[in-house]
């Protein structure tokens, strides 16, 4: 019984070496690295400011045009009713007597 203690805590051990190994090296690779992936962060920073006058003109587009959408989706529907209000006015407008001429006193 106590032997597969032992080698518990042997393999227990050995994960424990490896991880350390592994950060040790994790972190040598990274400050060696370091340079390259501050060039990469700088490149997408610049890169980034150069693409946002392009992003905030396709914002303001894509809004107008979801405003001229909705604009359209609620007054499309009201056009019969418009064009029967067109009508009666000139029906009552072509049908109106005229006013009679003053004759003056």
């Amino acid at each position: 019984m106590f032997d597969v203690l032992a080698l518990g805590v042997l393999v227990l051990g050995g994960l424990l070496v490896i991880g350390l190994v592994g950060g040790l090296l994790k972190l040598l690779l990274k400050l060696v690295l370091l340079p390259f992936l501050l060039l990469g962060f700088l490149l997408k920073l610049v890169l980034g400011l150069m693409l946002l006058p392009v992003l905030i003109v396709a914002g303001i587009i894509g809004v107008v045009a979801v405003a001229v959408a909705g604009l359209f989706a609620v007054l499309l529907p009201l056009l019969p009713l418009a064009l029967v209000g067109v009508a009666v006015y000139a029906a009552v407008k072509w049908l109106a007597r005229p006013a009679a001429a003053s004759t003056g006193s």
